[in-house]
């Protein structure tokens, strides 16, 4: 039998998924201050032409490094944590980006986060541009 090796994950233990205005959403329980990590997330990668129907609204997408050469599909990226929570603000309190060493999807906080305050990340323009929508920015 080979040994398995273990990545430890970050998950900040002030954090909760309670229902929101947008259906749930992911809360501070306790003062967050900027640029703390908040999860570290494993992933899948999604070929974009597989992503349609309601899982087109929870993926994010990915550089192209993460695209193998000589697949000529774009890909992007299910979070498998509560990434797929976060809901989206115009001024946003929390910021993604994919640590391409560890293949994880790590969040983090852009601003100081209150006790009870509601975690938001941006969408981007293209999102709602694609669903010809609007943002609904009142928290």
């Amino acid at each position: 039998m080979t040994k398995l090796s273990s990545q430890q994950l970050v998950r900040h233990p002030d954090l909760v998924v309670a229902p929101s205005k947008f259906g749930h959403g992911v809360f501070a329980t306790e003062y967050i201050p900027a640029d703390t990590t908040l999860e570290e997330c494993h992933h899948l990668r999604i070929r974009e032409e597989d992503c349609s129907g309601i899982i087109d609204d929870y993926v994010y997408a990915l550089d192209q490094e993460h695209n193998d050469a000589e697949d000529e599909s774009e890909y992007y990226s299910l979070p498998l944590g509560w990434g797929s929570i976060f809901n989206h603000a115009d001024e946003h309190n929390t910021e993604y980006w994919h640590d391409t060493e560890r293949d994880l999807i790590v969040f983090h906080t852009i601003k100081d986060v209150s006790a009870g305050e509601q975690l938001f990340i941006n969408y981007g323009k293209a999102w709602w541009e694609t669903r010809e929508c609007t943002p609904d920015n009142s928290k």
